[in-house]
């Protein structure tokens, strides 16, 4: 069990594998989605377990400034897990990928889909914060971070499992440590997550090869635009963003008119 729980670090569950499984009942678990934990064991009775339990999770979790209010669940009473909300959505590995062609030094004015109130929250708690720390953001501009993780995977997995929580679908990481790790738009301001596949503005019969193409353009930089009839020219694996932009325009325009942008690297975007 411990191995599967989200949301908390590796040594809560080396805690958990070591301090609460084998012992004696009357023993629960709680936690928040930001991964403050609370167990007990050797209670006198379950319901003595579930109660201290969540007490001591909720006190943990309402003297940590970055938990918002956050309140405690019971993940495990006894060895069966009772946790209602199930594993938390998350994207198909790897969740970072270096690439310096893409990566550029973090500023939290520049976070793509965040609102100023966020990003100023960013700059005020996530800069200063000791590494290894990641930001993971939602498709609706939900986001989280993570710090004062042991390695960046651990930080990764923990945010991408708290913002899913959050967002109640797959998020993605933004930021690692100090650099964003994603196409993050400058020229066209970021409005959510860009699935060729399912996009209304692609013509039907062109999502497919579509997403297979940018699938397999895993560095650089891309970009989709499409004109009238929808027809897509992609700009794959550019060396910057402007040439990303300008290869899908030029692409756009053999095959369709008034070509115009919908997607930068991972994002769809619209005008600043």
């Amino acid at each position: 069990m411990p191995k599967d729980v989200p949301f908390i670090g590796e040594r809560v569950r080396a805690n958990l594998a070591t301090e609460f499984v084998g012992a004696p009942d009357h023993k629960a678990f709680a936690l928040t989605t930001l991964g403050v934990p609370g167990f007990v064991v050797g209670q006198p009775s379950e319901e003595a377990a579930r109660n201290a339990a969540l007490e001591l999770c909720q006190k943990r979790a309402d003297n940590n400034p970055a938990e918002g209010g956050r309140r405690c669940e019971l993940y495990a009473v006894g060895n069966v897990v009772v946790y209602q909300r199930g594993r938390p959505p998350m994207p198909p590995q790897p969740w970072i990928r270096h690439d310096p062609s893409i990566e550029r030094p973090f500023a939290s004015k520049d976070m793509p889909l965040i609102r100023d109130q966020g990003k100023a929250r960013l700059e005020a708690m996530f800069v200063p914060a000791r590494k290894s720390r990641t930001i993971a953001v939602g498709p609706g501009g939900q986001f989280i971070f993570n710090s004062n993780a042991e390695t960046v995977e651990e930080s990764a997995r923990r945010a991408l499992e708290s913002c899913a929580a959050l967002a109640s679908v797959p998020c993605m990481i933004v930021a690692a440590d100090d650099s964003f790790v994603v196409p993050s738009p400058s020229i066209m301001k970021a409005t959510g997550f860009f699935h060729a596949a399912a996009n209304p503005s692609i013509i039907a019969d062109a999502r497919e090869d579509t997403a297979r193409k940018l699938s397999d353009a895993t560095t650089g930089w891309n970009a989709v635009a499409v004109g009238t009839q929808g027809r897509p020219g992609l700009g794959p694996k550019a060396a910057n963003e402007q040439n990303a932009v300008n290869d899908a325009l030029a692409n756009c325009a053999k095959r369709d008119t008034d070509c115009h942008v919908i997607a930068i690297g991972p994002f769809t975007v619209g005008p600043n």
